[in-house]
This record gives structure tokens, C-alpha cells and sequence, in this order.
């Protein structure tokens, strides 16, 4: 089972390792074309929104980062420890976010690069329907509509 906690500083970074790991090409690519700089990134993720650790049995083995942005949870990044993938954890974690969301706000959003399709039949397949393509950027926009807790 799964729980998650909000991260601590270290962890934070651990994050941005991780996911400059899986996704810095890519990532960076988008980013520069936004202007922004691979240290403006790291600031934003350790002061907007929320990063959460993900732990099985107290171990960490995944990060989400979260915003509310008025009545959508928009996520910013999902990464799990090389060594937790394959295990359903990125599914799990999502399935907590709707449960924790649900009746509170009207969907979760995020963006998932056009070359990444693995991440994107994942997301389909638990309920994300694209609402928005950003050529520019190489992104597509995907969200999570939200029900009442207990109707999902």
C-alpha cells in the first residue's frame, strides 16, 4: 500500500534528479523554447505547489508535484525510482490524487510529451482525455475529469 507525505528539501531534489534523468532532453527542449532555465525549473518545484514523496512500507519510491490552480490539480511531474517501476506505483499514486481531489476540485490536468506514449495509453487508460496540443513545445495537454468522492 501506499501512502505519501509532503517532501522534505533533499527529497525535492531527489525529484528533480529523477526526472531530469527521465525526461531532461525532452524537458529541456520545452523549457528553453518557454525561456526558462533548468535552475529557474529546480526554484519553481521547491516553492510552487506541492512536491509529495510516495512511500511503500516508509520506503520512498516515487515524487508527484502538484499546483492548484483555481478549481484543476494541474501535475507537474510523476517519477519513480528506476528500481519501483513495472509495479503499478505511477497508477496508484494517480488513483490517491483523484481520491484525495474528488468532490473538491473539477479535474486533474498534466502534460505529457508526444513522443512519450507509454506515459500517455497510462493516463488514457485511467480516464485522461487530451483538451489541449502545444506543437510549439512538443506537449499535450491531458485532464482527469473528477466526480464526487465515492463515485469514481
Amino acid at each position: 500500500m501506499l501512502n505519501y507525505h509532503p517532501a522534505t528539501p533533499d527529497q525535492i531534489d531527489e525529484f528533480l534528479r529523477l526526472l531530469h534523468l527521465e525526461a531532461g532532453e525532452t524537458l529541456e527542449r520545452a523549457m528553453q523554447k518557454m525561456g526558462m532555465t533548468w535552475e529557474r525549473f529546480s526554484s519553481l518545484a521547491h516553492s510552487v505547489g506541492q512536491v509529495l514523496c510516495i512511500c511503500r512500507e516508509g520506503i520512498p519510491v516515487g515524487y508527484l508535484w502538484t499546483e492548484e490552480r483555481g478549481r484543476v490539480v494541474h501535475l507537474h511531474g510523476l517519477v519513480v525510482h528506476p528500481e519501483h517501476r513495472c509495479q503499478g506505483i505511477g497508477s496508484q499514486a494517480l488513483a490517491m490524487l483523484v481520491e484525495r481531489y474528488a468532490g473538491e476540485m473539477d479535474a486533474i490536468e498534466l502534460g505529457v510529451h508526444t513522443s512519450n506514449l507509454a506515459a500517455r495509453r497510462l493516463y488514457e487508460r485511467l480516464g485522461f482525455i487530451p483538451v489541449k496540443h502545444l506543437p510549439e513545445l512538443g506537449f499535450d495537454i491531458l485532464q482527469r475529469p473528477l466526480a464526487e468522492k465515492g463515485a469514481n
